[in-house]
């Protein structure tokens, strides 16, 4: 450091940082300055404001490796040593950035703005992880329920149940883990997102165990449908809004990617339940699932890290129970939650009904099983790819088209699928389009309403899907024994379109201009 002599009206100071200077050497000698500075005569007043630079000796891990040039650049500044308007000399504001600026790791800005960097330093994608393995371990677990379900109405519970009343297990936990987040946001709020996991950690595998010891079907219902569902929704809920705090650019991608664990949970868990059924009995098989889910939630819930804590209790509204912000509801966000409400009545209804449409065209059971999988694989596929594709074209834009796109192929392609080979392009034009929602939902949510109330907004958003889940099947399932396979068709793809356009709606309000980026 090299400073400049006073003259008769103006006195400088100039910093220059060189490769054997420390951060606690210009302490020292900023404390030096201002002892002298102290016993010289008051500044005059009106002179040049100086300008405050950022503590990068702090931000550099090694700033005798920096770059020196750049550094220098910007405190090697030649400043009048008067008092600002504020009383806050040029020494006082350098003392300040060094005491008060964080480093690039650190997050000072405000709720919604971007993280310094979207790269592999970028902390959220160990949330995206975390959110992988939630969604591998709770919906892998929901889809592998087909295998119980038909050991239950077999040869467990024989004569004690029929198959729409079984089914009720399965789709429980389904609709609770989807539903039941608008009821956790007072327990987010209180104990935080690890938290909150950790109730969930132990709730869901504790529902597979205790199932493994029932002796009677109403304790299937409440074991393996309610508590494993209550305890889906205390890990889901918390972490699938993670990876939109941390992204801003890539924000569907990432969610994407975190969302794609539910389709390869379902391709890896199913088969490995069947598997364990026939080896080590149904009673063992769901210990062992138990087990295992334990294991990857206690993993998940460690590295779930958070950008930003929940809302507290003052912000939303004072009351501890309070579940959303009535401001909340605007006109883009409505349609959104119409959105919300009509679009699983289309998405869920063509995986339960492909095998048997599959045997009415001619195909064997193990040919409309393979399609199954085949819509899976492509939808996993379609979640991390209209993800990267809604980052680049705007996520509104490509949820809205990829919706219609999905709802015309099933009232069309399907509607005249006649032939197993036409039938297996349908499959895989669904598998691409149908599950773009799952990963573009969210980050629409948060640019609809903002990143602070992206908890309360997806809550809301997924506590109305219950409806579809829970209805979507059986309604197709009833038209098509009333009025035929066209009517059974017809019905989810109506519902699909009518959700594309209710997306639609909420775009133009958001922005008229149809070829912006929304």
């Amino acid at each position: 450091m090299a400073s400049s002599t006073p003259d008769s009206n103006i006195e400088c100071n100039e910093i220059t940082l060189t490769s054997e200077f420390s951060q606690n050497e210009l302490k020292k000698q900023v404390s030096a300055y201002e002892d002298e500075k102290s016993r010289t005569a008051p500044p005059e007043e009106n002179q040049e404001v100086p300008s405050t630079y950022p503590g990068l000796v702090e931000c550099a891990p090694f700033p005798a490796l920096g770059s020196l040039n750049e550094i220098t650049l910007t405190l090697s500044k030649t400043q009048t040593n008067r008092t600002n308007t504020d009383g806050i000399s040029y020494a006082d504001s350098i003392a300040t950035a060094i005491q008060e600026e964080p480093s690039k790791g650190e997050s000072s800005s405000a709720i919604g703005d971007p993280y310094w960097t979207e790269g592999w330093r970028n902390p959220g994608w160990l949330a995206v992880i975390a959110t992988f393995l939630v969604n591998f371990t709770i919906f892998g677990t929901v889809f592998s329920w087909g295998n119980f379900q038909k050991l239950y109405l077999r040869d467990v519970y024989a004569g004690q149940t029929d198959s729409f009343k079984i089914a009720f297990v399965g789709t429980s936990a389904n609709a609770m883990l989807l539903s039941m987040g608008l009821f956790i946001s007072p327990f987010l709020r209180r104990l935080g997102f690890r938290g909150t996991m950790v109730i969930g950690t132990v709730l869901a595998p504790l529902g597979l165990v205790l199932a493994s010891f029932a002796t009677e079907l109403w304790q299937v219902y409440l074991s393996q449908g309610i508590l494993f569902g209550l305890g889906g929704a205390f890990v889901f809920s918390p972490s699938i809004t993670l990876p939109s705090q941390w992204f801003v650019k890539n924000r569907a991608l990432a969610t994407g990617i975190a969302v794609s664990g539910s389709g390869v949970g379902g391709v890896c868990l199913s088969p490995m339940s069947q598997s364990l059924i026939a080896t080590i009995g149904y009673r063992n098989t769901l210990r062992t699932m138990g087990g295992m889910g334990f294991g990857l939630l206690c993993v998940a819930t460690t590295l779930a890290v958070s950008r930003y804590p929940p809302p507290s209790d003052k912000k939303s509204g004072g009351s501890p129970l309070r579940l959303f912000e009535r401001s909340l509801f605007t006109w883009p966000f409505n349609f959104v939650l119409v959105f919300s409400i009509l679009v699983p009545f289309g998405y869920v209804a063509p995986f339960f009904l492909t095998p048997t449409y599959a045997s009415v065209i001619g195909a064997s059971d193990s040919m409309g099983s393979s399609l199954v999988s085949i819509m899976s694989a492509a939808n996993v596929l379609c979640r991390i790819t209209l993800g990267y594709v809604g980052d680049r074209y705007g996520r509104v834009n490509v949820i809205f088209i990829f919706t219609l796109l999905s709802g015309i192929f099933t009232m069309i392609v399907w509607q005249f699928a006649d032939t197993f080979n036409v039938f297996v392009v349908y499959c895989v034009l669904f598998g691409l389009t149908g599950g773009g929602f799952v990963s573009l939902l969210p980050p629409v949510i948060a640019e609809i309403v903002g990143i602070e109330k992206i908890q309360q907004g997806i809550s809301v958003s997924y506590f109305l899907t219950m409806f579809g889940n829970l209805l979507g099947t059986p309604i197709s399932g009833l038209l098509q024994s009333q009025f035929g396979w066209t009517a059974a068709i017809q019905f989810p793809g109506a519902m699909t379109v009518g959700a594309a356009i209710a997306m639609l709606v909420a775009r133009l309000l958001v922005n008229p201009n149809i070829f912006k980026k929304v």
